[in-house]
């Protein structure tokens, strides 16, 4: 959506007109009927220097394979 559309009804409509009224339906019907995905961020994907911008502890560091 831009300025130049007064409405949000008029950038639907510029849409529909562009796309066709089934793509518009699918592609709404798509986002409906999938739920948010949310980016999941593991505990070890996050480097020490961001932990700790966040106010987290650093990870303590990785056992070593002969340790275990």
């Amino acid at each position: 959506m831009n300025r130049d559309f007064v409405s949000p009804a008029e950038a639907v409509q510029a849409v529909v007109a562009e796309y066709g009224l089934v793509r518009v339906a699918l592609a709404l019907a798509g986002l409906i009927a999938r739920p948010g995905r949310r980016a999941r961020i593991w505990e070890g994907d996050m480097p020490d220097r961001m932990r700790r911008d966040i106010g987290l502890h650093p990870l303590p560091p990785a056992r070593n394979y002969w340790e275990l």
